[in-house]
């Protein structure tokens, strides 16, 4: 390997993404080191020592969670309304999970069936909802949504959109926004000027997102059991040890390019860093309430960094966790069922896990998807909407509570003044309200909150679902 190769093929792989390592070679260890690049460059550790620990956590719905049947009013006559627009898609008054709801005016909400795990953190205080919150650049009616006025986002409906939309909050494809996502940009409003230590703020179990991309950080992306190991261990081959000492060397050589031999440097320093994490991940519990999910692996994940924040020195964190097939435009009623019922039971197994390490008050998760669909069927699914409902959990709630309005139930018929057309609603919250309201808790000031987010101007910047910091 000729080492004026190494930035080239360094920089190419960082397209391709971190691929898992089942035995040493120099291209895992290549595309290994430039993950860790990142956890050398852009992490921070933000807050003066011995500030408690705070986490944030996203759960991406991808494809556009049907909230119409994630929420259902239980009072008989708006259940009954209800029932009416969604005909095949009708969850039954009875099998709906009851909601001890603190402020629900009456309508007696309840989730779906098989929602139970939510259920229960619901009434007992540790999840709200947000209830039709959507992508928003200020508040806007029917007049608006008719006339394509500026306060409507572009491209609704779209998935791709939508997505970078939500995960950016910006709701207007010219904004400079939408190069950033909004987790980043709260990353890098707590780093602004704060020395930076080894181990990245931002981390993703899910792959690339908006969410997490900044002018300077970009996240960390971890397998399940970790980082990848760049030490040789017992068992290791010949042909391990020799491309290791070999590449080991060709880092530890003298160069005459600036560049390359800073390159050499940062990479070297990210094999030590690769080895803190482990060492500080090898004291993490198993964590046996999170299932054995693709959801549920990712959120093992998230808990065993969690516990490690310690001994790692960080004292703030955003993940990004996901899960798909939430586009239900063909037959729904089964394949929703079992998706909430992969997204409940590892959130629930997720907050039963920090609960057993004292951190149930320090992280809060939320979740977010692309939109809501339809409030009538197609005849066997649904199609693309516009305002949702999300839910949030976690011990620095006030939870056991609804935030934003909820639709009336006459929300779907022909002529509602918030009904677009088949149901689709135009969102009384805005993504820029969920988000400010998390990151004031999280440690941004009002300025810093005003400069993240740039459409809060027009908004009530506290929704006030989080406790006092």
């Amino acid at each position: 390997m000729n080492p004026g190769n190494l930035p080239t093929l360094l920089t190419r792989r960082t397209f391709l993404g971190r691929s898992a390592c089942s035995a040493m070679s120099t291209t895992c260890l290549l595309n290994s080191i430039l993950t860790l690049r990142h956890v050398n460059a852009q992490a921070a550790d933000v807050l003066a020592p011995g500030t408690p620990y705070k986490a944030l956590v996203c759960v991406f719905l991808y494809g556009g969670n049907d909230a119409n049947n994630t929420v259902v009013p239980r009072e008989s006559s708006a259940h009954a309304k209800y029932a009416s627009s969604r005909t095949v898609l009708t969850l039954p008054q009875a099998n709906l999970l009851g909601l001890n709801t603190l402020n629900d005016d009456g309508l007696q909400l309840g989730l779906h069936p098989s929602m139970t795990g939510m259920r229960d953190l619901y009434n007992v205080g540790k999840a709200a909802l947000l209830v039709n919150v959507g992508t928003l650049i200020a508040p806007a009616t029917m007049a608006d949504y008719r006339n394509r006025t500026a306060a409507i986002p572009d491209n609704l409906y779209s998935h791709s959109d939508q997505q970078m939309q939500w995960q950016t909050s910006a709701a207007t494809m010219n904004a400079a926004y939408t190069q950033t996502g909004w987790g980043a940009r709260i990353a890098e409003a707590l780093v602004a000027g704060q020395q930076r230590t080894s181990v990245s703020m931002l981390v993703s179990l899910s792959g690339t997102n908006f969410f997490q991309v900044g002018r300077t950080m970009f996240p960390f992306r971890p397998g399940p059991g970790g980082t990848p190991v760049f030490r040789l261990g017992q068992g290791s081959s010949s042909q391990d040890v020799t491309r290791y000492t070999a590449f080991r060397n060709i880092l530890n050589a003298e160069y005459a390019n600036l560049m390359e031999d800073a390159f050499a440097d940062l990479s070297n320093k990210s094999i030590i860093e690769a080895d803190t994490i482990n060492e500080a991940l090898r004291g993490t519990g198993t964590f046996p309430t999170i299932p054995n999910s693709g959801l549920g692996e990712q959120l093992r994940t998230v808990a065993k960094l969690i516990q490690a924040q310690g001994a790692l020195g960080i004292t703030r964190q955003i993940f990004f966790v996901a899960t798909g097939g939430f586009d239900t435009h063909g037959p729904q009623l089964a394949d929703h069922a079992n998706l909430l019922n992969g997204v409940s039971s590892a959130m629930k197994g997720f907050q039963d896990a920090l609960e057993t390490i004292g951190m149930g008050d320090k992280v809060t998760t939320f979740t977010a998807s692309d939109f809501n669909r339809t409030g009538d069927s197609n005849g066997r699914g649904s199609d693309h909407g516009w305002g949702s409902h999300h839910l949030v959990m976690g011990g620095a709630l006030n939870g056991q509570r609804v935030y934003g309005a909820f639709p009336d139930p006459d929300i779907n018929l022909p002529g509602h003044p918030l009904n677009t057309g088949r149901g689709n609603w135009i969102p009384t919250t805005s993504v820029d309200q969920y988000a400010a309201t998390m990151a004031k808790w999280f440690g941004l000031s009002n300025t810093q909150i005003r400069e993240v987010f740039p459409n809060i101007v027009n908004f009530d910047a506290d929704l006030g679902f989080m406790k006092a910091a």
